[in-house]
């Protein structure tokens, strides 16, 4: 890959790579390789989609007011934890998708970020 395409997606090709790392560590751990994959997929897609949300919720909000700006900023990130608090949920329910595998795609989010502050 090119210097530009990883400096402007480091964020998520860690994301990405670390999800994948432990979706190969955890195969040799599971039960059901099914239900791991389609939980990593599913925390994975739904990090990625937060990461997504917050650049478009930060790109909005230099553009208003600071009041409404901080208004803004808050009912977003309300609504992406909303959002991680119905797919924790859904996948605690539904038994053909990893709880386990939902919670680390998910948090791939935060190994994106910690690794972003070791590279800068």
């Amino acid at each position: 890959m090119n210097k530009a395409f990883m400096k402007n997606y480091a964020m998520q090709c860690t994301m990405v790579a670390f999800s994948l790392v432990v979706y190969g560590i955890g195969l040799f751990m599971v039960t059901d390789a099914l239900s791991w994959t389609l939980g990593i997929v599913l925390g994975l897609l739904i990090a990625l989609l937060k990461l997504k949300l917050m650049e478009n919720t930060f790109t909005k909000a230099v553009n208003l007011s600071e009041a409404k700006a901080k208004g803004y900023t808050q009912r977003q990130y309300m609504l992406r934890y909303v959002l991680t608090g119905i797919v924790l949920l859904v996948a605690a329910l539904n038994k053909d998708v990893s709880l386990l595998g939902v919670f680390f795609g998910l948090v791939s989010m935060k190994v994106g970020a910690y690794v972003q502050l070791g590279l800068k």
